[in-house]
């Protein structure tokens, strides 16, 4: 199965950002460096590749502003046996591709209005470590149409349904690319909810969530940081916007199963 590799933040300071990431969960340096018209700071949480970005000031580049003006979790890479003939497959489902011709990794738009990208198989090493690391356990997309969204990633890159169920204000369709919880949320129409308008009114990659051993000590570090819980007191899992502006979550041992 084609697996989630990378998943991308759009933050106003990548060194705040990514020493928040590190100190409170562990997260591991790999690189920073300047691409393009972006510095990124590469890091891992052992598995995934977590990177934050800051764009030049002044860009207009089509990538640079394809999830919004603002911090965002900009987008999250797949990785493919063969890019071209993915590219092609994606193409046939209307997506828009949103990076510069020739650009490897393609980033796209994909069904459901959030942005995506493939990378060919080896691009993002997973990364071993003898302290402990707080993983990254569940991705979830904002959409317009749960269905045809998840049919996408079904049909193209073999993603598994696992259940889908009504929570509070909104439907999820969960999924798994067999290694996290990969889960599509389309809102009720006029919610109003701070969960429903803490990433952006539109289309988005909402959140993503960080499994924890100590739920409440976690909480406790994180508004540390002057991090906003945006989450109902006493709702599980804890959503709080992180340092950089992106909202993440917080979530028990087990929560999420593989």
């Amino acid at each position: 199965m084609n697996r989630i590799v990378h998943i991308s933040l759009k933050v106003d300071d990548v060194a705040r950002t990514g020493d928040f990431y590190r100190n409170v969960f562990g997260f591991l340096d790999a690189e920073t460096r300047k691409t393009r018209d972006h510095l990124s700071r590469h890091m891992s949480d052992g598995n995934i590749d977590f990177t934050m970005m800051k764009y030049d000031p002044g860009t207009q580049s089509a990538e640079s502003k394809a999830s919004g003006e603002g911090p965002c979790i900009h987008h999250f890479a797949i990785e493919v046996a063969d890019v071209a003939r993915a590219t092609d497959e994606i193409r046939k489902w209307g997506c828009e591709i949103v990076s510069d011709p020739g650009v490897i990794p393609v980033k796209f738009r994909a069904p459901g209005g959030t942005v995506a990208e493939l990378v060919p198989i080896g691009r993002y090493k997973r990364v071993a470590s003898d302290h402990p690391v707080a993983p990254i356990v569940h991705l979830s997309l904002k959409v317009d149409d749960i269905r045809k969204a998840g049919d996408f990633y079904k049909e193209v890159f073999g993603f598994r349904d696992a259940e889908t169920r009504k929570t509070r204000d909104h439907t999820s369709r969960h999924m798994t690319d067999g290694t996290i919880d990969f889960t599509l949320m389309q809102y009720d129409a006029g919610t109003e909810s701070r969960e429903s308008k803490a990433a952006g009114e539109g289309p988005c990659i909402h959140h993503f969530a960080i499994e924890v051993k100590d739920l409440e000590s976690a909480t406790q570090q994180v508004k540390s940081y002057g991090s906003e819980i945006v989450s109902d007191p006493g709702v599980i899992p804890v959503k709080f916007v992180a340092p950089g502006g992106t909202i993440a979550e917080l979530v028990p041992q087990g929560r999420y199963k593989r």
